[in-house]
């Protein structure tokens, strides 16, 4: 499991270590100076003088040592702060609100080195605060949690041995009201002496209080995990960034901790999070598709594609193929990556969806969802969903069988697979020449019983491209592992822990980098000039395929020419690097209309000349591709420009909070970056921005 999920370690730390059994912090009405309810909490830390655990500066750190005292009775020794005289608090000052003395004594715990946390609280008749305590976090008596050790082992619940981290500190202040008609408060009672040493300066980042996580952190933690990035992994990857663990506040813990409490909020409405995110998408978007079915009120099966899924289907969606044996979240659905292939020769996504099963239904379901998105009939896909379509099966997951078919030791003392994998790949021969030579290789291997290979010959005519040789492809089924790459693909993003939320967060983010890399490739396509090194004017023409031409050039021969029916017709023979393998194809073409057509039909399962056309073209001076032999699909501009300006809708659209802290973030990056090399500069730019810090804790105090 990922350590996104794996909170069972013994070193998690539970908000609830200890109980109090004096504190009356329950009842609070919309009057209280802190208007969240989790301020509230009795064992909440309001001491933030790390600004919750990041940035610190070495004036807020700055640390005082404390006087050993002895108690009133003189048994025990107690730690009295050594703070300035102007942050101690006074008996009977007066401030004008509540919120103002609370500061003044976080300050002062600051100083000191400790930790303060809301306690006992009463009130007037009119239900607003008379009087408020305020403590050292250490407060509180330590439970009575005893264990049976004589238990047998196993029987009842396992209790975790618990470090406790309260000592039933005494320092306190009390702040009281001057009456109903003010909010100006006084303090009564000032408790400053500790029965605990102080903590240091060194001490302060291990403090609860230092390791509270900031916005920041929090973002950072959720953008990781779309990277299929853990929580473990985040922190680490945060301490390289801050430049060392001292400069992190939270512990990795802390980042577990948090992403275990998203999940247990999230909890038994994930699916519906999903269903209401991307019917959002589907109001605010353009021609967005989302579809999804539900049994018995159980999330059974849901589609989606967005506008840029659709342009890609329709320039490239002639043929597709899809792989539903990827399994990435923690209900095992079912994720189904529709596939398709660009100008560039990738894979891109023109779709997907999710299947509790794989029943029939389901699938029937998925494929129909799938028809009703895109509208347009691919020429591969399935037949009982798609009549207008042929089927064929994948290649890559036929070879994979093979291995658990014979036996290893078969596998590695003959030549077999090798064999095997020459005669089922071979594309130019024809299928009677196939299936005299598969009869004669499971003789000579003694192979002809086996159920899996005679089910498998019966099936040839689905997966042997001998048999759909006229059939386009346009690379789909020629590449052996373009249905693993692309779960492959997918798999860097993901896990199979994941809630549905985090699933759909970790496609976006596989998604966008899908698309950024096609970006990237038309950028280059647009600016790249290949050099020629052949004197042809083919190569000039289209160095795209240069790799036909250039074999065309080293690899095929021409052995006759004859005139028929208008038509030249050429033999040319292949050979390999070797040149021990020979290959004899016909190849056809009638001029002046500059109409070919070759025996090996590689044009007809590519949509590209193959070399032994190009052997001919040559032949005959004609310097550039015939237009009608030029398929859209693999030219430069096969997708539109504008294409690339949209912005990728799966995403959500930033409102303007998130913009603006996006911009404030790339500002102080861009500050620091060109300040770094002159102090000077970088000094005035610390300074300016300790004044705005000082101006955002003057805010947060009074709101």
């Amino acid at each position: 499991m990922s350590d996104c999920f794996d909170y069972s370690s013994d070193d998690t730390e539970d908000d609830d270590q200890y109980g109090e059994e004096d504190v009356n912090c329950n009842e609070y009405d919309d009057d209280d100076f802190y208007k969240s309810d989790d301020q509230f909490d009795g064992r909440n830390q309001i001491s933030d003088y790390a600004s919750e655990g990041t940035n610190r500066t070495d004036s807020e750190e700055e640390s005082f040592n404390s006087n050993v005292v002895d108690s009133p009775g003189g048994k025990t020794k107690l730690w009295k702060p050594i703070v300035p005289k102007d942050f101690m608090p006074d008996v009977n000052a007066i401030y004008q609100s509540l919120e103002e003395a609370v500061e003044m004594y976080k300050l002062y715990a600051d100083k000191a080195g400790f930790g303060v946390r809301l306690n006992t609280v009463t009130r007037f008749g009119d239900k607003t605060i008379k009087k408020r305590y305020v403590v050292c976090n250490k407060m509180g008596k330590i439970p009575n949690r005893s264990t049976d050790t004589l238990e047998p082992e196993g029987s009842g619940r396992n209790k975790r041995n618990l470090n406790f981290k309260i000592t039933d500190y005494k320092a306190l202040i009390k702040f009281e009201r001057l009456h109903m008609q003010t909010n100006a408060c006084k303090i009564y009672e000032f408790e400053e002496n500790h029965n605990q040493p102080l903590e240091t300066k060194e001490e302060r980042r291990y403090s609860k209080r230092a390791r509270r996580l900031s916005y920041k952190d929090k973002e950072f933690i959720v953008r990781s995990s779309t990277s299929n990035i853990g929580a473990t992994k985040a922190h680490k990857l945060q301490a390289s960034l801050q430049g060392g663990y001292e400069n992190v506040g939270p512990e990795a813990i802390d980042y577990k901790n948090f992403r275990r409490k998203v999940g247990n909020i999230i909890g038994d409405k994930d699916a519906q999070l999903v269903v209401d995110k991307m019917n959002m998408r589907k109001d605010e978007f353009h021609n967005y598709t989302f579809e999804y079915k539900c049994v018995d009120s159980v999330l059974n099966a849901m589609f989606w594609a967005d506008e840029t899924d659709k342009l890609y289907y329709k320039e490239f969606g002639d043929v597709i193929s899809f792989d539903a044996t990827f399994r990435t979240n923690k209900y095992g659905m079912i994720f189904v990556p529709f596939t398709a292939i660009d100008n560039h020769k990738r894979s891109i996504n023109i779709g997907a969806g999710l299947l509790s099963n794989e029943s029939i239904e389901s699938y029937r379901w998925l494929l129909e969802a799938f028809l009703k998105a895109h509208v347009k009939h691919p020429q591969l896909a399935v037949e009982a969903i798609f009549p207008n379509s042929n089927h064929r099966l994948c290649m890559w997951h036929i070879m994979k069988k093979l291995q658990a078919k014979v036996s290893a030791d078969f596998l590695k003392n003959t030549d077999f697979r090798k064999r095997f994998t020459k005669l089922v790949w071979n594309v130019y021969i024809e299928p009677e020449v196939f299936e005299s030579r598969w009869k004669l290789l499971m003789r000579k291997f003694k192979l002809q019983d086996k159920r899996w290979f005679k089910d498998m010959y019966r099936d040839r005519k689905l997966w042997i491209p001998a048999y759909f040789k006229d059939m386009p492809l346009h690379g789909l089924m020629k590449t052996t592992s373009r249905s693993e790459s692309v779960n492959s693909f997918f798999n860097k993003y993901s896990n199979s822990g994941n809630l549905l939320i985090y699933f759909m967060m970790n496609y976006d983010t596989a998604i966008g980098k899908q698309r950024n890399a096609q970006q990237k490739l038309e950028h280059d396509t647009k600016n790249a000039k290949h050099e020629m090194t052949l004197p042809s004017g083919l190569l000039e023409h289209a160095a795209a395929v240069k790799k036909e031409i250039f074999k065309a050039a080293w690899y095929c021969s021409i052995d006759s020419v004859e005139k028929i029916d208008g038509w030249q017709v050429v033999m040319i023979t292949q050979t390999d690097k070797s040149k021990q393998l020979k290959i004899k194809c016909k190849v056809e073409l009638k001029l002046p209309e500059k109409e070919v057509k070759c025996s090996c039909n590689h044009f007809i399962r590519t949509g590209i000349l193959c070399r032994h056309i190009f052997a001919v073209l040559k032949n005959n001076h004609i310097e550039e591709i015939p237009e009608q032999y030029i398929l859209k699909r693999w030219r430069r501009d096969a997708i539109s420009s504008h294409l690339f300006a949209m912005k990728h809708v799966a995403m959500e659209i930033e409102d303007d909070t998130f913009k603006l802290l996006t911009e404030a973030y790339n500002n102080i990056e861009y500050c620091l970056d060109h300040f770094k090399r002159r102090k000077e500069k970088l000094l005035e730019f610390v300074e300016k921005t300790r004044t705005l810090k000082q101006a955002a804790m003057e805010f947060a105090s009074s709101n």
